[in-house]
C-alpha cells in the first residue's frame, strides 16, 4: 500500500449545526486527518472499499472524539441506493466500531433521541440532513441519482409523519458535500429521467460533450414540493470531484468514503 498523501493532524471537517438550528449538531468530513493508507488516505470511514478494518474502525474512533460522542451511538447503514428510511435508536449503534452496519439495505435514517449520531458515507452522492427546527428530530439521507430522482427526500418524510405532526415550513435542510454539475456528466437517457420527472428544474445541465447533472438542483425541487421554505435549504457548495480534499469515485475509482453526521444534542 501506498502510505498518505494526507497530513494526519485532527480531521477537517464543515461544521454546518447553524443551518439546522441550536438543537443541532451536523459534520461534513473530507478525507484528512486518519491514518488509512491511499487510495483511501487518510480519513476512510467504509468498510466496504477494501480498506483496513483496523484503520477503518480507528478512523471512525477519530471522528467520535472530535463529535465527543461514544463510537458505539453512530448509526452506519448499508447503502444501496434506495429510498428506505428507518427510525434509529440509541442502541442502533453497536456495530459502528465493527465491518456491520446498524440496518442493511437502507440509505437515510431519523432519529428523536439525543447523542444518537445519524451516519451517511459517500465518495460523490449528496449527503441530506433534514431537522426540525425545534428539535422534534433530525434525519440523515444518501443522495445519490437514484435515491435522488426516487425522492428519498419525500420517502423520509413520508416515514416521519407515522411518527411524528409536523408542518413542512418548520423544516430545515442541509446539502453536504457532493459531485457538481461541472464534473457529473452523464449520458442522454439518464438526463432525460431528470428532465422528464422535473422539467425546467431538472438539475441537467447542458452546453457540453455530455449533459451535467445537478444533484443539489434536483434535491432542492424534491425538497420544495413537499414544502419545505426556500430559505431553509442550504448547501456546502462544495463538489467532491473539483475539490482533492474529498474522496470521490468518479475522480478515482478505488477510493475512501466520508462521512456525514448529524445528532440532536438534547431530547425533546
Amino acid at each position: 500500500m501506498k502510505p498518505s498523501n494526507f497530513p494526519t493532524e485532527r480531521p477537517t471537517s464543515i461544521d454546518a449545526s447553524h443551518f439546522l438550528g441550536e438543537a443541532f449538531s451536523l459534520i461534513f468530513t473530507n478525507r484528512r486527518g486518519g491514518v488509512s493508507d491511499a487510495p483511501f488516505d487518510s480519513l476512510n470511514l467504509g468498510f466496504r472499499g477494501g480498506d483496513n478494518p483496523m484503520s477503518v474502525s480507528s478512523n471512525r474512533a477519530t471522528v467520535a472524539s472530535q463529535l465527543g460522542v461514544s463510537v458505539e451511538r453512530f448509526v452506519y447503514l448499508h447503502q444501496v441506493h434506495g429510498t428506505t428510511v428507518r427510525r434509529a435508536g440509541s442502541e442502533d449503534g453497536r456495530k459502528a466500531a465493527e465491518t456491520g452496519d446498524a440496518f442493511p439495505k437502507t440509505d437515510g435514517a431519523y432519529s428523536d433521541r439525543p447523542l444518537t449520531v445519524l451516519a451517511v458515507l459517500t465518495a460523490d452522492c449528496l449527503p441530506l440532513a433534514i431537522g426540525h427546527k425545534e428539535g422534534l428530530f433530525v434525519a440523515m439521507l444518501h443522495a445519490g441519482w437514484k435515491g435522488t430522482l426516487e425522492n428519498i427526500a419525500s420517502a423520509a418524510l413520508n416515514e416521519i409523519r407515522k411518527e411524528f405532526s409536523f408542518r413542512p415550513f418548520d423544516l430545515r435542510a442541509v446539502m453536504g458535500p457532493g459531485i457538481g454539475p461541472c464534473c457529473y456528466h452523464v449520458d442522454e437517457g439518464r438526463a432525460n429521467l431528470f428532465v422528464e420527472r422535473y422539467g425546467e428544474g431538472s438539475g441537467v445541465v447542458q452546453g457540453g460533450a455530455r449533459p451535467g447533472l445537478d444533484l443539489y438542483r434536483a434535491n432542492r425541487a424534491n425538497l420544495l414540493e413537499e414544502g419545505v421554505k426556500e430559505e431553509n435549504i442550504n448547501t456546502t457548495g462544495i463538489c467532491t470531484c473539483c475539490n482533492p480534499d474529498y474522496f470521490s469515485y468518479r475522480r478515482e475509482g478505488v477510493t475512501g468514503r466520508q462521512g456525514a453526521f448529524a445528532f440532536l444534542k438534547t431530547g425533546k
